[in-house]
């Protein structure tokens, strides 16, 4: 017997090439991808960033963040310790040397910048509170030679937001409002904050369970919640009231992060099918009952974030 492809299917042939039976069709698929061939060059040491002992919560949250100007990472130690980094003054960061950001009573849990201004972000943490904070022109974790340079730590910070019952786990700022802040927390509410008067604009208290993620929409006139209870909420930030739902829009126990497609109308979701595979579903904002499409990525244990770019259309 001899054997013979063709395109789609598989064919056993008799000596005398007589097709006997078409046993199955082909049951993959090569994905194609334009992106598939990029790649990055390896960092020189110079022109890394090292020394950090990292923070050991664990979480599903970003663990690093940036602006314009500065990143930030969380450490390990008491009070929360934040290193704020410049991105032109790559070298080695010391501990109990280089000057960090500390204020908490608690671990800190999440912290974003302020898009309205790069030396200004915001930190959440286990001891319930939420401070903002202004980095220093004269910041230099590190001197030009990429060395520890010895200075004090910024402990003082310009506002302090408290209003949650427990510990605050995601923060978020507001794209296009100044000085607008929205937290989740352990106490399963959502709360959108005034940080230029130091008060609380309007709280949703009715979660159901812990929040997964939050997210604004491109002009900061929705806010989105996932929720461990398989419910994803559309928010109206200003009266705190829920506008639209989306009923487990992944039947898997993983976290579900979202994020909005730009002005498209578009909104996604990152989670994972009843079998544990990751996928991302595409939804229309003007018919939340069922997805656009679900694209299946892989069986990987880990918690996919989405970064939507809105100016390239192209997700992350």
């Amino acid at each position: 017997w001899l054997c013979s492809f063709e395109p789609g299917h598989h064919y056993y042939y008799s000596r005398s090439e007589s097709p006997i039976v078409c046993i199955s069709k082909m049951a993959f698929k090569i994905r194609t991808s334009k992106y598939r061939h990029i790649f990055c060059d390896a960092p020189k040491p110079e022109e890394c960033f090292t020394g950090f002992k990292l923070s050991t919560l664990t979480g599903d949250q970003q663990y690093i963040k940036a602006s314009a100007k500065y990143f930030a990472v969380a450490l390990f130690g008491g009070g929360g310790p934040i290193m704020v980094g410049r991105h032109d003054r790559p070298g080695r960061f010391e501990s109990g040397t280089s000057s960090i950001v500390q204020g908490h009573k608690g671990a800190v849990l999440d912290f974003d910048f302020n898009p309205f201004d790069d030396s200004m972000f915001a930190s959440a943490s286990e001891d319930t509170t939420i401070k903002i904070w202004s980095i220093p022109d004269d910041w230099e974790p590190t001197d030009e030679n990429g060395l520890a340079k010895k200075g004090d730590p910024l402990e003082d910070s310009l506002v302090d937001l408290v209003g949650h019952r427990k510990k605050v786990t995601l923060l978020r700022f507001h794209p296009t409002a100044s000085n607008v802040l929205g937290s989740c927390s352990s106490d399963y509410s959502v709360k959108v904050w005034d940080i230029e008067k130091g008060e609380e604009i309007s709280s949703f208290n009715e979660m159901g369970d812990l929040a997964h993620d939050i997210v604004w929409d491109v002009n900061g006139d929705q806010l989105a919640t996932s929720c461990k209870d398989k419910i994803v909420r559309l928010m109206d930030p200003r009266a705190g009231s829920v506008s639209g739902t989306i009923d487990k829009p992944h039947e898997g126990v993983k976290s579900v992060k979202l994020s909005y497609m730009g002005d498209t109308g578009k909104f996604l979701t990152v989670g994972a099918s009843r079998q544990s595979a990751r996928e991302v579903k595409i939804w229309d904002l003007k018919n939340l009952s069922e997805p656009l499409t679900c694209e299946t990525i892989d069986t990987a244990s880990g918690v996919l974030v989405p970064l939507y770019d809105s100016d390239t259309g192209v997700l992350y």
